[in-house]
């Protein structure tokens, strides 16, 4: 099986450098080696699937503890690639049927739900937040920037001119090959873009930009090392959200992603017009920046009940 997934990846051609290296890297931590990988394609079946979907756990690197049993949706990823693979076999006349097909369906209602997060939400889990990652995660709360452009960051990448600062987003990290991340250019065509800052914001980038030279990347480790997501995840965000849901300042756990999505909601509740917030977030499509604010505008109902009072 291992084998027919390698040929997929590499008979495909649209996806870029970046997909394919994530593909690898799914195919080497959850196929490779597995009962399923070394199972002749042609001998696969749906109940072999489900077994090893059903122990699907995160491996070195992920966003969660080593072992522990993966979510939904990054069940789905990798399910996704299996069956890719499958269809492929299927076109090349290698088997008749794709056995996964439909297998992660049962899992639909197991989906998580998104978190939303007030703009208050977000100033207590900055001030919660220990100093060194405090203007990171103000960045990220007052900018919208994806992770991996955040941490891609220069001090060259920032312009200030009369007390506000602008942020170029020119690269993002991506996983290379053998899992080694590299720097790249941004998700798409419009993720290349500039991003004002508030003037909160702006001075404090500013004072913190005083000490690193024009090439350094303005958020790392003690270390002088990048802010992997892995690491970010396990040793600050993680233990974060941990004490701030036992001592009851978070009733749901959120994803540091869903900080993003706090930032599209609050701009369009604001009144900010839709074109103004796809550009800022650098979506391609401005439907994607509707699709969030009506996943994530909990309050709009309740403002619309209001208004028949």
């Amino acid at each position: 099986m291992q084998e027919v997934v390698a040929a997929h990846i590499e008979h495909l051609r649209k996806p870029q450098e970046g997909t394919i290296s994530k593909y690898r890297r799914l195919l080497r931590l959850h196929i490779h080696g597995t009962t399923l990988g070394t199972r002749p394609v042609d001998m696969l079946t749906r109940a072999d699937v489900a077994h090893w979907l059903d122990n699907l756990v995160a491996a070195s690197r992920a966003n969660q503890p080593t072992g522990q049993k993966l979510g939904h949706k990054s069940k789905a990823n990798i399910h996704a690639l299996l069956s890719a693979a499958l269809a492929y076999a299927v076109g090349e006349e290698i088997i008749t049927r794709n056995v996964a097909k439909g297998q992660m369906l049962a899992d639909k209602n197991d989906a998580r739900e998104p978190v939303y997060l007030s703009p208050d939400d977000l100033d207590m889990i900055c001030a919660a937040v220990g100093e060194r990652y405090r203007l990171f995660l103000l960045t990220l709360c007052k900018t919208g920037l994806r992770y991996n452009e955040a941490t891609a960051l220069r001090k060259r990448d920032v312009r200030i001119s009369n007390g506000r600062a602008t942020i170029y987003v020119t690269r993002a990290w991506k996983a290379g090959e053998g899992g080694k991340d590299e720097i790249g250019p941004p998700k798409t065509k419009k993720s290349r873009r500039t991003v004002a800052c508030s003037l909160v914001l702006s001075e404090a980038l500013a004072d913190h930009l005083k000490e690193i030279s024009p090439e350094d990347l303005i958020f790392t480790r003690p270390t002088g090392e990048y802010l992997r997501n892995s690491w970010f995840h396990k040793y600050v965000w993680g233990p974060l959200m941990d004490q701030m849901l036992e001592d009851g300042r978070l009733y749901e756990r959120p994803w540091i992603h869903e900080i993003r999505h706090a930032h599209t909601t609050h701009l369009l509740q604001a009144g900010r017009p839709v074109h103004v917030v796809q550009a800022r977030l650098g979506h391609e499509d401005p439907q994607t920046t509707l699709r969030i604010y009506a996943q994530m505008s909990t309050g709009d109902d309740i403002a619309a009940a209001d208004a028949l009072d």
